[in-house]
């Protein structure tokens, strides 16, 4: 867990590593807005999605920058 924590708390040192950090970051999200759904069932949950979705989009977004491009089913 601590060497995890370490990997996230410093900055990235090569541009495959900043892409493999936001691809990481993008599965997680992913996941979550599956487990919750998109809509959610509260309103904490419908809350979440909207972060999720919005971080999800920024995090697409930075990769694709970088060079990567992710194709979107759901989209």
């Amino acid at each position: 867990m601590e060497n995890m924590a370490h990997f996230y708390s410093r900055l990235p040192v090569t541009p495959t590593e900043h892409q493999t950090r936001l691809l990481e970051e993008i599965a997680y999200l992913e996941a979550r807005l599956r487990d919750i759904g998109i809509t959610g069932d509260c309103a904490y949950e419908k809350s979440l999605a909207r972060s999720y979705d919005a971080l999800l989009r920024e995090r697409r977004e930075q990769l694709a920058d970088s060079g990567i491009q992710l194709s979107h089913p759901e989209e």
